[in-house]
């Protein structure tokens, strides 16, 4: 149909004008369901392919540890311990394992499976790119600029690289957002909690150096946003201090425990000022550009530095020239501000800023400081979002723009997924690591029939299935795969190279023998809890630890704290109940007597013989003895967690304030400071 105009025939319009059909792609509803349009579209193939797994750490550390977790959850247990690796830890304690981060918890609840792993991984890279939206669309003067910045940090050569690092990698993803939530409450406090729940899921996530790496890159930017747009400084300061104080209290019940894990563990008193493990090397950087430089693209011919996960930088072909291009753009320095002090540090002490840095509380116990390098990630796409918005300024038709997303999104996803070998895994589970994992539990049932069993190996081996598999297997083993492993624990082991009889006085009931892999029974094995002929006593744990390279358990025990107990033999034991994290015995003797427990020392555990509480001290280096009274009496060893109570009492009252203070400031609508910053005039 056709309408009049001056006496002439003028042809109706056909469709909504470039930029009616523009408005409506820009509206924040098109961009949040295109963002998620575009991230499943990247991860289709790791996500319903049948011959596409997860690999490496995801499988050896989150996948068995959450699978464990879940499969004892849902059967109403929290598994404050563990004895399926190293023959037992505490296993909440390792903040590994994510168990208190809010994002895992329904994949708890629905069980967790390989594939659940994956789906984790696509839901951060959704959020990395919305985060890096939001802070875009704060920071640029272009939406596509802002669509731009999301999507070159979701689908960065750093989250394909560490896609075998969940915590890592969910920990990176809500960077955009910690940073997003604090810029907006250095200028309104109701923006506070927000950013403070942010700050607390950053250290849920379970990799405390990206959590210090993220705090750092959010000091860097708030130091930037007052010399650029000049907030008020008391208020970025109180962002940056609400920040730091809510993130270790919102996450109170993982840090208290993992505190004392460490404090415990081979990690303890760890000084990487001067040793910094894999640094930033000249050659990584040449992967910003060329993917393939090192050829991480198939792990089989990699030639670059020893871990391959932590060297593929990529970030596509258009990244440089518009990060050249955004040098000219006012908002430059946003991304400048995150990029050079983060690339800066990754250098490692060669660089200097490094050994500077580790002078900071906490930093010095962090290695690998190319790990930061998620921070120059987000620098860079900002620095290059902002030369999107340089061009669509100069060329005011937005189809510019959006091929530039397009083009950008489709060579991110060539390099970065469709041929990456570090993003998943070109095979399925069952090939890779469960008919390994099924033959080994097939083997050794005859083993594990014995409620009390424990098997020995040197070491794990990815010719057992994921090297903590015993978790899926619930397979008492004397090793694992954790660099918290308790310090004592692998003295004990350490020193049973040379003394077999130690693997005696740790339970072992059969060894795989590394050579032909069979096993064989250990009927030399002593009780889990017995009465050592005699009992030697030492002033502490040097003194022990020098005791076992000549030590027969079956006749002398070495205990730390306690008398000496030259005739500690004959009194009668019968474990009457076992469930890993607890013991029960009947036992009688004539005189006070020790009883060695064949269970790793650490705080929390607890003994009471008929009730009333008993002390427990270190036997052995690594294991536990309890002195009891004469007579015949019930013994009972339980675990229960130190710093539990205390964490999960403080994180409760932080979400719960977090909450009310979010709900509260937001329905006020108010922009005054902070109660001890408004002037009661």
């Amino acid at each position: 149909m056709a309408s009049k105009k001056h006496g002439r025939k003028v042809p109706a319009p056909s469709g909504p004008p470039a930029s009616g059909i523009w408005d409506r792609l820009a509206s924040p509803r098109s961009i949040f369901l295109g963002l998620a349009a575009a991230v499943l579209l990247f991860y289709f193939q790791p996500l319903f392919s049948p011959n596409a797994s997860i690999q490496w750490d995801a499988v050896d550390v989150q996948y068995s540890a959450q699978n464990h977790l879940s499969e004892m959850l849902r059967s109403g247990k929290l598994p404050q311990w563990t004895p399926f690796v190293y023959s037992g830890m505490p296993f909440l304690a390792d903040p590994q394992v994510g168990a208190w981060y809010p994002l895992n918890w329904p994949f708890f609840l629905a069980g967790i499976t390989p594939r659940a792993i994956q789906w984790q991984l696509a839901l951060h890279c959704l959020l990395a790119a919305i985060g890096g939206y939001l802070l875009g669309r704060d920071l640029l003067r272009s939406r596509a600029a802002a669509v731009f910045a999301g999507l070159c940090f979701a689908f960065s050569g750093v989250f394909a690289e560490h896609s075998s690092h969940p915590g890592i990698f969910q920990a990176s993803s809500l960077a955009p957002w910690l940073l997003w939530s604090a810029r907006r409450a250095a200028r309104a406090p109701k923006w506070l909690p927000a950013m403070a729940m942010a700050a607390g899921a950053i250290v849920f996530a379970g990799h405390f150096q990206t959590a210090l790496y993220a705090f750092f890159a959010l000091a860097v930017f708030l130091a930037a946003d007052f010399f650029i747009a000049r907030p008020a400084l008391r208020s970025s300061a109180e962002a940056l201090l609400v920040a730091v104080v809510a993130g270790a209290a919102l996450s109170a019940v993982m840090v208290l425990p993992g505190l004392e894990l460490t404090a415990e563990s081979l990690r303890a008193g760890a000084d990487y000022s001067r040793d910094a493990g894999a640094s930033l090397t000249p050659g990584a950087l040449a992967t910003l550009a060329s993917p393939d430089h090192y050829g991480a693209l198939d792990p089989e011919r990699y030639t670059g530095p020893a871990d391959i996960t932590q060297y593929y930088l990529y970030m596509g072909i258009l990244l440089l020239p518009l990060a050249l291009l955004g040098l000219w753009a006012r908002e430059r320095w946003y991304g400048l501000a995150l990029a050079v002090p983060a690339a800066w540090y990754a250098m490692g002490p060669p660089g200097g800023l490094y050994s500077l840095v580790a002078l900071l509380p906490g930093f010095h116990s962090v290695r690998a400081p190319i790990h930061m390098w998620f921070v120059a990630a987000l620098g860079l796409a900002l620095l290059a979002a902002a030369g999107v918005g340089v061009i669509r300024a100069r060329f005011r038709s937005p189809w510019i723009a959006l091929a530039l997303v397009a083009i950008a999104g489709l060579d991110l996803y060539y390099w970065n997924m469709q041929r990456n070998g570090l993003a998943y895994a070109r095979e399925s589970f069952q090939d890779r690591y469960g008919s390994l994992e099924d033959r080994f539990r097939t083997v050794a049932a005859p083993l594990t029939a014995n409620p009390m069993h424990r098997i020995w190996a040197a070491n794990a081996s990815p010719s057992f299935g994921p090297l903590n598999g015993s978790l899926d297997n619930r397979m008492e083993v004397t090793f694992g795969y954790n660099p918290l492993e308790l310090a004592r624990y692998s003295q004990y082991i350490a020193s049973a190279a040379a003394n077999p009889k130690l693997l005696n006085g740790l339970a072992v009931t059969a060894a795989l023998n590394s050579a032909n892999g069979m096993f064989s029974t250990n009927p030399a094995a002593l009780p889990r809890v017995y009465a050592p002929e005699t009992v030697s006593a030492v002033p502490g744990r040097a003194e022990a630890a020098a005791r076992l390279a000549s030590l027969d358990p079956a006749r002398e025990a070495v205990a730390e704290g306690i008398a000496a107990i030259p005739h500690n033999g004959g009194a009668s034991v019968r474990i009457t109940g076992y469930q890993g994290d607890l013991y029960r015995a009947r036992y009688q003797t004539d005189h006070a007597t020790l009883l060695r427990i064949a269970a790793p020392y650490f705080p929390g555990w607890q003994a009471e013989v008929d009730g009333r509480a008993v002390s427990l001290v270190p036997v052995d280096v690594a294991l536990i003895g309890v002195v009891v009274p004469p007579g015949d009496h019930e013994l009972v060893v339980r675990y229960r967690s130190t710093w539990f109570p205390a964490g999960a009492a403080i994180s409760a009252v932080a979400w719960l304030a977090a909450i009310f203070w979010l709900w509260w400031g937001f329905r006020r609508g108010t922009d005054h400071r902070l109660s001890w910053s408004v002037n009661p005039r």
